[in-house]
C-alpha cells in the first residue's frame, strides 16, 4: 500500500520527481564520500597516478585526455588510464583506458570530466577509486562565472586544473580557500599530412577558409554565423577564389541548429558544409588543405580546433578573447576585437553572464587581407607554428604537469 502510494505522488509531480532525479547524485555523493572525505595535499611518490575521463570516446574532451595521459606519462610516472565514457553516457569506440574501476589505494587521481560529471562518477562509484587520493579535477569553462551546480564539486576536489588562464580566473572565483587552481592546457600534437582537396571536393586554385565546431557545444558560442558573414563580406572586398568548408561534428544532437546554419548558407557555391564523421587522419588531412582557420567564437575555454591549424602551420582570423589568448597573440593570429554582449543561447547551454561579440567588419578585412596575400599567409602560419610548439607540444606540458604534481606554488 506504502509503495503504491509513492507512485502515485511522484507520477502527480512530474516535475519534483525530475528535480528529485537531478539532485540524487549529489546526495548519493556526499553519504558515500563527501561527508567523511579529508584534504589530501602530498601522495606517496611512487604511487601510481589515476588519469581518468572520456579515455575511449571520440570527443574534444576525448582528445584532451588521452593528451594530459601522454603528458602524465612523459613526467616518468606510473599511470593508470581509467575510462569512464560509458558510465558516463558516451559510447566506447577506442581501445584507449579501461573501463574498470581502479582498485583502491593512496596516490593521485586526475579526473578530466567537468564538476557535474564528477559528482555523478562518484556517485555511480561509491567514491571508492577517489577515497585515500589527492584528487585533481580537470574543468574546462568559457564564460567569466562558473555555473551554480558546479560548486558542490570543490568538496571532492583538493586542486582543479584549468585549460587557460581565462578559465583558471572564473574558477578561482568560487574556489574556496584550500582548493588550488593552476593552468594545465591541453596538449597539441598533429600528425602532418599532405594536402588532398579532392578528397573533400575543394577547388585546387582557391583559397580554402576553414571554420570547425561542435553543435553539441552551442552554435551560439561557437558562432558559425558570424564566420558566414565575415567570409561574405570578405568576398565582396577581394576578386581571389575562395571558398568556405565548415567541418562540424554533433549535428544529430541540434537538428534546428543544423536548419538554421543550411539555411543561411542557401545555395551558396563557395560555402561547403561537412557534417559526416571523420577519423583524426581525415581531419588532419582536411587542416592541411585548407589556407585559413577561422574562428569568430564568443567564447573559448581553450581553443582545441585553432590551435592544431596553428601547429600545423596555418594563419588564425579568430576572436581576440577568452582561453585562446593563452597561445595567441598578434604575432602568432589575427585577433579580432571585440565587445562584451550578454549571453543569448537558444539550445540552453550557456544561459547567464557575457561573452564575445566580434567585429565582423574587421574581420573580413583581415580574412581579405589574407586571401590575397599567400605570402602573408605563409609567414603568419610560420609564426603560428613557432608559438604552439613553444607552449603546448607534449614536453611544454608535460613540464606543467610535472611541476603540479610536484606541488609547485599555484594560486
Amino acid at each position: 500500500m506504502i509503495k503504491q502510494l509513492k507512485r502515485l505522488v511522484w507520477r502527480a509531480l512530474p516535475g519534483a520527481a525530475h528535480a528529485v532525479s537531478l539532485r540524487l547524485p549529489y546526495v548519493r555523493a556526499y553519504l558515500f564520500h563527501g561527508w567523511k572525505r579529508r584534504p589530501v595535499r602530498v601522495a606517496p611518490a611512487d604511487a601510481p597516478v589515476i588519469v581518468a575521463g572520456f579515455q575511449g570516446a571520440v570527443l574534444g574532451l576525448g582528445e584532451a585526455v588521452r593528451g594530459l595521459t601522454r603528458a602524465v606519462r612523459l613526467t616518468g610516472r606510473q599511470v593508470v588510464a581509467w575510462d569512464v565514457s560509458e558510465r558516463l553516457g558516451h559510447a566506447r569506440r577506442l581501445g584507449e583506458g579501461d573501463p574498470e574501476i581502479p582498485a583502491a589505494g593512496a596516490g593521485v587521481i586526475i579526473v578530466q570530466v567537468n564538476p557535474v560529471e564528477l559528482i555523478h562518477l562518484i556517485s555511480q562509484t561509491r567514491g571508492e577509486p577517489f577515497a585515500g587520493r589527492r584528487t585533481i579535477g580537470c574543468w574546462a569553462w568559457e564564460l567569466p562565472r562558473i555555473p551554480k551546480a558546479w560548486k558542490p564539486a570543490f568538496r571532492y576536489v583538493d586542486e582543479v586544473w584549468a585549460l587557460s588562464e581565462f578559465g583558471a580566473e572564473a574558477i578561482r572565483r568560487d574556489a574556496p580557500p584550500r582548493v588550488k587552481v593552476r593552468v594545465a592546457p591541453l596538449t597539441v600534437e598533429v600528425d602532418p599530412q599532405a594536402p588532398d582537396r579532392a578528397r573533400f571536393g575543394l577547388p585546387p586554385e582557391a583559397v580554402v577558409v576553414l571554420c570547425a565546431f561542435d553543435f553539441r557545444s552551442s552554435i551560439a558560442r561557437k558562432n558559425p554565423l558570424g564566420a558566414l558573414e565575415a567570409f561574405r563580406r570578405a568576398r565582396a572586398l577581394t576578386p581571389t577564389p575562395a571558398v568556405l568548408v565548415f567541418k562540424t561534428v554533433g549535428s544529430e544532437a541540434a537538428p534546428e541548429a543544423l536548419a538554421s546554419l543550411r539555411q543561411a548558407i542557401g545555395d551558396a557555391d563557395d560555402v561547403r558544409l561537412l557534417v559526416d564523421p571523420m577519423s583524426a587522419g581525415d581531419k588532419d588531412c582536411l587542416v592541411a588543405s585548407c589556407d585559413i582557420l577561422l574562428s569568430l567564437h564568443r567564447a573559448e575555454g581553450f581553443g582545441l580546433f585553432p590551435a592544431e591549424a596553428m601547429a600545423a602551420g596555418k594563419a588564425v582570423v579568430a576572436t581576440g578573447w577568452s582561453g585562446n589568448l593563452d597561445f595567441m597573440d598578434a604575432e602568432s593570429a589575427v585577433l579580432t576585437p571585440v565587445r562584451l554582449v550578454a549571453v543569448e543561447d537558444a539550445q540552453g547551454v550557456y544561459a547567464d553572464g557575457q561573452w564575445a561579440d566580434p567585429d565582423l567588419d574587421f574581420a573580413a578585412r583581415a580574412l581579405a587581407r589574407l586571401i590575397d596575400d599567400p605570402v602573408e599567409r605563409l609567414a603568419l602560419g610560420e609564426r603560428a607554428r613557432r608559438a604552439i610548439a613553444a607552449r603546448l607540444s607534449l614536453p611544454a606540458v608535460a613540464a606543467l604537469v610535472d611541476d603540479a604534481l610536484n606541488n609547485k606554488d599555484a594560486a
